[in-house]
């Protein structure tokens, strides 16, 4: 009876973590067909394949925390890059180590840890803030100037009559399936484009080994039965190779498994082109949703641009009017209380606009649709010089734009 209570609680404490883990999942991506775009919010942490060392501009030499072994977001380390290298206060690196497989002759993995915000810059060092991280960082990784990708993909046809082949894991995994990252033994020179979907599909007929050479049997070539076992979004493409996310699995999948056109996607976009599009919630006037949606601000704690509990279930709000409403259009306003000089409320303002953006592209919500401005301390909601006046100005505002 024991061990049979056991096993139930095992069940139970296994599919609560599968719940936790597909909710995490479900955040880190979208497929929106009505819109035609498909979102990957990280789409900074993406590494790729690559024959040519990249140039570093320098690496991590240190952290706050002396001891650290393993650094994560929010805290501060040191890399021996400055204004000699053209580094300024504000800057955004790009943190990453390389991984070299055996199994890939001459190519290696560049590995992308975090991404950096410089908080203050000497001549040949600087100290930056964890403001993002993909991977555990470690003193020793390399950095380089950050460049943002776009995290919102149009959804584009895949390359008909193409065939490939998964060539490696992006974590080394020996066995991977939705929600990983793979490497594909195509490229830009085969017309692979982000936004691209293929079909995984297997062959069984070859596993059973039918086709081997029989004594009197044919050589001519003979079509098989395949089975299609998951697709794939292609995220980044680089000259001969591309990284793509796994988005769906019905088995395990292993290195070597093959890819092609014919993705259920496609079919999807028609349905989603063919029907109406949606207006405003079921009974109530637009007009009177837009008030309601601009009435609510995303409060912050003082001297912080961190998202609480409460901001992130406004923002969820927020996020499920512009999904019923892909017509709006809105300007994120960041705000701050009296305190602190002009210069440095304006960036406070803007860092607390794009925390609430990038939470609702995170939500799904494309980034052209959203964009940001700082008043810093220059529009008091409340012009009150007390606690709760500061409290009330600490913000982030929507506008929908006319």
């Amino acid at each position: 009876m024991q061990s049979s209570k056991m096993r139930v609680g095992l069940s139970l404490f296994v599919l609560f973590l599968g719940g936790l883990w597909g909710a995490g999942q479900a955040l880190a991506w979208k497929f929106l067909p009505k819109e035609g775009i498909f979102v990957y919010p990280r789409i900074d942490g993406v590494g790729y394949l690559t024959q040519e060392v990249p140039q570093p501009l320098g690496k991590v030499i240190s952290a706050l925390a002396e001891k650290a072994v393993n650094i994560g977001e929010g805290e501060i380390v040191y890399v021996n890059v400055g204004t000699n290298q053209g580094i300024q206060k504000g800057d955004r690196l790009l943190a990453f180590s390389l991984f070299k497989p055996r199994e890939l002759r001459n190519t290696r993995v560049v590995v992308i840890e975090a991404r950096l915000l410089v908080t203050e810059v000497k001549e040949e060092e600087a100290e930056a803030l964890v403001e993002d991280s993909y991977r555990s960082l470690s003193i020793g990784s390399w950095v380089q100037k950050y460049e943002p990708r776009q995290a919102t993909m149009p959804l584009k046809p895949a390359v008909r009559d193409l065939q490939g082949r998964i060539i490696w894991s992006y974590e080394n995994l020996v066995s991977f399936g939705e929600g990983d990252i793979v490497f594909l033994d195509k490229g830009r020179v085969h017309g692979l484009e982000p936004g691209q979907c293929y079909e995984i599909f297997r062959t069984p007929a070859e596993e059973w080994g039918s086709l081997r050479e029989k004594p009197g049997r044919s050589t001519r070539a003979v079509e098989h039965i395949t089975h299609g076992i998951g697709e794939i979004v292609v995220l980044r493409v680089e000259e001969n190779s591309s990284a793509a996310l796994v988005r769906k699995s019905k088995l395990p999948l292993q290195v070597g498994e093959r890819f092609r056109a014919g993705c259920a996607w496609e079919k999807e976009l028609e349905l989603a082109k063919k029907e109406a599009p949606r207006v405003s919630r079921e009974g109530v006037d637009l007009k009177k949703a837009i008030e309601e949606f601009e009435s609510k601000d995303v409060l912050f704690p003082y001297d912080s641009y961190v998202l609480t509990q409460q901001a992130r279930q406004i923002l969820q709000e927020k996020a499920k009017f512009l999904e019923e409403n892909p017509q709006v259009r809105v300007l994120i306003e960041g705000h701050c209380d009296e305190r602190g000089t002009k210069e440095y409320n304006l960036a406070l303002g803007d860092r607390r606009a794009q925390a609430a953006k990038r939470y609702l592209v995170g939500l799904g919500i494309s980034p052209d649709r959203m964009r940001t401005i700082s008043y810093g301390k220059e529009r008091p909601l409340d012009p009150g010089h007390n606690e709760e006046a500061w409290a009330r100005n600490r913000r982030a505002h929507f506008v929908v734009e006319k």
